[in-house]
């Protein structure tokens, strides 16, 4: 959901008249580790908006990123909302619901003006009224839409076609996601893994419960393509094999970009001493 959560921001003009960059763009856009570099970046759209972090309505988690996650612990540190994946996409809709003069106060909220705009761009990506569809509340506490796997795959594909058409605020997001592939995830993230192997070439994106996302904005329309995967039971371990091994069958990887996504179609089950005692990998 979060580059079609971000678009309205964009459209809205909210990083440009921040001064912000695609740094911020695309951190709007991620499932971020909670890195250093993540949390300076979200601190950045922030004060760009003159929000203290605790406008937050995310909540705080542990970052994702191991060694960020040991220095908070030995330093004593607790978790605030900025280490929070989703603090990012939080963070533009402050941004957003300042630039257009509304409260910020309930902005994660399905009545509040931020996220009327989020489900009228929704309808656009996915061609029907996204007000019909049924809602239920993130994990981050926004309003997220329930979406059969193939819908999914359609809205990438869509967002990968305009964003080498006409669409110019498509095309921002497209590239600030491409451009930046260590703030859309993280060192360990398969979408930071496919978009560096790619060199930008492919765009992933993960999402909760075990669902990634891929498209290929290609410049030919008809070579144009989205895709989403879904693990049955969320577990997320799961779809690295499941992705790769999907675009290698179906032709979308080149050699040099199998090899360097090996660590996530067949990633190492380690015991409680490190060793490499066996690994994952999709059957056919």
């Amino acid at each position: 959901m979060k580059p079609f959560q971000a678009l309205p921001s964009v459209r809205a003009g909210v990083f440009d008249a921040l001064g912000l960059g695609t740094d911020a763009l695309a951190i709007a856009c991620s499932s971020h580790y909670g890195a250093s570099r993540h949390v300076d970046t979200v601190r950045a759209v922030l004060a760009a908006s003159g929000v203290d972090q605790h406008a937050l309505a995310c909540g705080p988690h542990r970052p994702f990123d191991e060694a960020s996650a040991r220095a908070m612990d030995k330093a004593g540190r607790l978790p605030e909302s900025v280490h929070n994946n989703c603090s990012g996409k939080h963070a533009a809709m402050l941004a957003l619901a300042r630039r257009m003069r509304w409260d910020t106060g309930g902005y994660e909220t399905y009545v509040h003006g931020v996220q009327d705009l989020v489900r009228k761009e929704l309808s656009h990506w996915l061609g029907t009224d996204a007000e019909l569809l049924h809602w239920g509340v993130d994990g981050c506490g926004t309003p997220t839409p329930a979406l059969p796997i193939l819908e999914m795959g359609r809205a990438y594909a869509r967002l990968a076609a305009a964003a080498r058409g006409d669409d110019k605020h498509a095309a921002v997001v497209v590239s600030a996601m491409t451009a930046h592939p260590i703030l859309i995830g993280g060192e360990a993230a398969l979408s930071t893994g496919l978009v560096r192997a790619t060199a930008g070439r492919l765009l992933g994106k993960e999402g909760a419960e075990g669902v990634f996302c891929a498209a290929f904005p290609s410049d030919e329309p008809s070579e144009t393509w989205g895709a989403a995967f879904k693990v049955a039971d969320g577990a997320m371990r799961a779809v690295g094999p499941a992705a790769i091994k999907a675009l290698t069958d179906g032709g979308f990887l080149r050699s040099a970009e199998r090899e360097a996504l090996a660590r996530f179609a067949s990633p190492p089950e380690r015991n409680t001493v490190g060793t490499a005692v066996g690994a994952l990998y999709a059957e056919d």
